[in-house]
């Protein structure tokens, strides 16, 4: 309980403000982000992400000086965590956002990026997956979409990212690409697709045939998640738009996009 009327509740509350602010922010990044409860001179959040295997915690204090962002408990990522910081950062005019990334791009060499999502609303589930393709640093072609049915949904947002893959390689078929790189953040599609991991579900299973059986010789690139790289977060927010939606995209909704993210074209040399 805090004492009304004191330094400390007067903290609280303008820690509840900043999380009301902090909160609506992040939505934009995908986190799905609620208040906590409040205590002395802060306000708790809880945070999650279709990415993340748990919740985490965090807590907005507010001080004599300045306000801070301090994560609690375990499961977190020391990499979600830094980018969060700079978030809540940016978002009391202390620093500047970072300009997204991008990772350069050959002449000549396509690339495709690859990401799935999983999101409940309304008591039910649904996957999101979208793939996007370059060319000399340009986006040429992509698609998103929805999965709802049962067996899908037992693995969530794995089932997304192996159905990303799947749908780039038939790109590539359908347009004659014998050779593409694909930038990806979840490592198991590199390791199941080149057995140093062992494909124990049948999930995994048809995904690995699918990518052995395809003909197309792929060049695997991790790409870090949540590092504001550009095509990383483009497909991310393409997978989520999906699965939020619930709607099949046969060319990339780009007004879905945040502004920052809707340029098509990036130099071959990684600038854009």
């Amino acid at each position: 309980m805090i004492a009304r009327d004191t330094p400390a509740q007067q903290a609280s509350e303008r820690a509840r403000q900043l999380a009301d602010q902090f909160v609506d922010r992040l939505t934009t990044f995908g986190y799905r982000a609620t208040l906590g409860a409040p205590i002395n001179y802060g306000h708790k959040l809880l945070l999650s992400h279709p990415d993340f295997s748990h919740s985490v915690c965090a807590v907005i204090y507010v001080g004599k000086q300045k306000a801070s962002f301090v994560k609690e408990g375990p499961h977190w990522s020391q990499a979600v965590y830094e980018t969060l910081q700079q978030e809540f950062q940016v978002m009391l005019g202390r620093t500047q956002a970072t300009p997204v990334a991008t990772l350069a791009q050959a002449n000549g060499s396509t690339v495709a990026y690859v990401d799935g999502s999983y999101c409940e609303q309304d008591d039910s589930g649904c996957i999101g997956w979208a793939f996007e393709i370059w060319q000399d640093g340009v986006a040429i072609a992509g698609q998103a979409g929805a999965i709802s049915h049962v067996d899908a949904l037992s693995v969530r947002n794995v089932e997304g990212e192996c159905h990303a893959v799947e749908q780039v390689l038939a790109w590539c078929q359908a347009h004659d690409r014998t050779h593409i790189e694909i930038r990806f953040d979840f490592t198991g599609l590199e390791h199941w697709a080149n057995g140093t991991w062992k494909a124990n579900a049948a999930r995994t299973q048809r995904y690995r045939d699918c990518v052995t059986s395809s003909g197309v010789h792929i060049t695997w690139t991790k790409v870090q998640a949540h590092a504001r790289e550009y095509g990383n977060t483009r497909v991310d927010h393409f997978a989520r738009h999906a699965a939020t939606s619930q709607t099949f995209f046969p060319e990339l909704p780009i007004s879905s996009l945040p502004a920052a993210l809707r340029a098509s074209r990036m130099g071959s040399n990684g600038s854009r």
